[in-house]
């Protein structure tokens, strides 16, 4: 009974042996789509060897990519600027005081939002215009810009500096820079 059991199983694993080896010439279907399979890999695997990882590995090829494409790189005209949100007159008066004395962020955040941490929000950075709504509401030039409404907000403007349009530099546009480069690679491979 024990080599009965052994030998149908043996027999059943012989069958789908057979059967498996059979499958492609017998389905043209599943022949195909195995066929697809190999294709799809292959494709994917060549395409990730002459693109992808190309394009993260050859910092050569990347930066002279960027040199060769700069003026698609190009910051518009910017503010080097601090915008206090504030929640209402009062604290924007507060806000406006404090910027006039030169303190900075932090301590403008923890004088302000002592008993709410609602009462000012800060951006502080680099901005040009398209980045906040508030900035094609006021003058662009250095100093404290007056308050200006916005999102039922008050908004009050140190405008540090005026940068003017320029290139940006590699390392501020890699990921868009290497994202161009790999469509290029990939054009040229296709």
């Amino acid at each position: 009974m024990v080599v009965n059991n052994a030998y149908d199983i043996f027999v059943k694993d012989k069958c789908i042996q057979y059967e498996d080896a059979l499958l492609e010439s017998k389905y043209e279907d599943f022949r195909l789509l195995l066929q697809e399979y190999r294709d799809g890999i292959l494709l994917f695997d060549l395409t990730d060897k002459k693109v992808w990882s190309k394009a993260v590995r050859d910092t050569t090829g990347l930066e002279q990519f960027f040199n060769e494409n700069r003026k698609n790189y190009q910051w518009e005209e910017r503010l080097d600027a601090m915008v206090a949100y504030s929640a209402n007159e009062e604290i924007a008066k507060q806000c406006r005081s404090l910027m006039e004395e030169g303190k900075s962020k932090e301590e403008i955040l923890s004088a302000v939002n002592t008993d709410s941490q609602l009462n000012v929000r800060i951006e502080d950075g680099k901005f040009e215009k398209k980045n906040l709504d508030v900035l094609s509401k006021i003058e662009w030039k250095k100093g404290i810009s007056s308050n200006v409404s916005i999102n039922g907000q008050i908004a009050t403007v140190l405008v540090r500096d005026v940068i003017p349009a320029g290139n940006k530099e590699l390392d501020e546009v890699k990921g868009l820079v290497t994202s161009d480069y790999q469509s290029h690679l990939e054009k040229l491979w296709i």
